[in-house]
């Protein structure tokens, strides 16, 4: 594979990798404040979906970054912030991303053993996506340019839209969209 392709399929990946990880952070978001089980059985699949699509091409972004040539950054690099020769600050901000992730998805996987761990450390999705929106915006070659801009805002608008439904959600004790006992009797 030559540089070139490298540095495409790097560029790619870490870009589909964060509009999957947006939307996983999105639909887990929202998905306790839908009214409707049906539809947050849907958004807790996508939200597992979209996470596993976004770990894996996560994964495939580090993979590619170790292998370009150009940009020299080392496993050690990938996991540890810092000590990349190549953007040592930003591309220690990927690898804190890249160990939030890592700490997300084996606490994921033994979920079911350690229900209140995972229930603890599943917060860290959010600092997560930060680093990693930071880290694309500020290293990424296409950063500034207008299509990645527009998905960047739209998945920041996205983000937040569903973090003021989840907040409108627990302080009304119910789900977004459900309205009060006495306000059903009335609308019926």
């Amino acid at each position: 594979m030559g540089s070139e392709t490298i540095w495409l399929l790097l560029r790619v990946a870490g870009i589909v990798a964060l509009a999957a990880l947006t939307v996983s952070v999105a639909s887990g978001l929202s998905g306790p404040a839908v009214g409707a089980p049906a539809w947050r059985g849907v958004l807790v699949a996508v939200h597992r979906s979209a996470a596993l699509v976004g770990l894996s091409l996560t994964v495939g972004h580090v993979a590619l970054a170790v292998l370009d040539p150009w940009v020299d950054v080392s496993v050690m690099a990938t996991v540890v912030p810092g000590v990349s020769s190549w953007e040592p600050w930003w591309t220690g901000v990927g690898a804190v991303a890249v160990d939030l992730l890592l700490v997300l998805a084996v606490t994921s996987a033994l979920r079911g053993r350690t229900p209140r761990t995972w229930w603890a450390v599943h917060v860290l999705a959010y600092p997560a996506w930060l680093l990693a929106t930071a880290h694309a915006l500020a290293i990424g070659t296409d950063a500034w340019r207008e299509p990645y801009l527009i998905v960047s805002l739209v998945g920041g608008a996205l983000v937040a839209i569903s973090a003021a439904l989840r907040v409108q959600a627990s302080r009304s004790g119910r789900p977004a969209g459900v309205p009060a006992r006495r306000e059903r009797a009335v609308l019926r």
